[in-house]
């Protein structure tokens, strides 16, 4: 909490404290984590991180055999196949960043709407 949260928490009455509390101050990356599977967008970020685990999958497996084939043409068909399941991988793993962003950004507007109602109440 910053200076201006800790002001606003000492301002409030208790019954106000813990309707502030079940909002929460700051989420922790395994609570930021798990509203990706909250709300409309969670069954598909649900099913983009299973594909992550199969797209992963095969790219270890093509790895593998990357290494354990002798021919320098198999080596380079999959090694290409490798780093394309992997790089794909990647590249999905990225696009949930935007989802945890706009999770985080009305988590905060959420907590501003809540202080802006407590604080009018006062008055």
């Amino acid at each position: 909490m910053d200076r201006l949260d800790e002001m606003i928490r000492e301002t409030l009455d208790d019954e106000d404290r813990e309707i502030l509390d079940k909002i929460g101050w700051d989420q922790s990356g395994f609570d930021m984590a798990g509203d990706l599977f909250r709300g409309k967008m969670g069954f598909l970020n649900l099913t983009l991180i299973f594909g992550l685990f199969i797209w992963f999958a095969f790219g270890l497996f093509a790895l593998w055999k990357a290494y354990s084939v002798t021919e320098l043409i198999d080596v380079v068909r999959w090694g290409l196949i490798a780093a394309v399941f992997i790089i794909a991988t990647v590249v999905a793993k990225v696009g949930l960043l935007p989802s945890i962003q706009a999770n985080r950004t009305l988590h905060a507007i959420k907590r501003l709407e809540m202080q802006v109602a407590l604080l009018a109440s006062k008055r």
